[in-house]
């Protein structure tokens, strides 16, 4: 059997009010819970009564998943980026999908995410 892999590194822009996610490799039933910790501790602000987390910031403008570097996506990964999503709208934060490998683009198109996630060609678009 062969080991899954995916890469998160996290970047914060030096105003810090935006995040870019990046990921890498492939998202899916084996590695999906890898990224929902990283999405869910930049799109949930901490309480105000608790003290910030370091390298966190209270609330973002933004965050911008870049997904360039996936190769592959199932429905455990797209039940993660939906998530994402949702709590981002919740919490009042952009949350942008930079997607375009065409294998991961089908998933998304073929399941309907593509009405629910922003999706953006380039990270240039994406700041946009």
């Amino acid at each position: 059997m062969r080991a899954q892999r995916l890469d998160v590194t996290t970047t914060l822009s030096v105003d810090r009010r935006l995040a870019i996610l990046a990921i890498a490799g492939e998202l899916d039933l084996g590695t999906a819970e890898q990224l929902w910790p990283s999405l869910e501790r930049l799109l949930h602000p901490a309480p105000p009564a608790a003290p910030e987390p370091p390298g966190r910031p209270a609330a973002l403008d933004a965050v911008v998943l870049d997904a360039t570097g996936l190769e592959f996506l199932d429905s455990s990964g797209l039940r993660v980026l939906l998530r994402g999503a949702r709590l981002a709208e919740d919490e009042g934060t952009a949350f942008r999908v930079v997607a375009p490998n065409p294998v991961v683009l089908r998933v998304l198109e073929l399941s309907g995410a593509v009405r629910a996630l922003d999706l953006r060609q380039s990270l240039a678009e994406a700041f946009a």
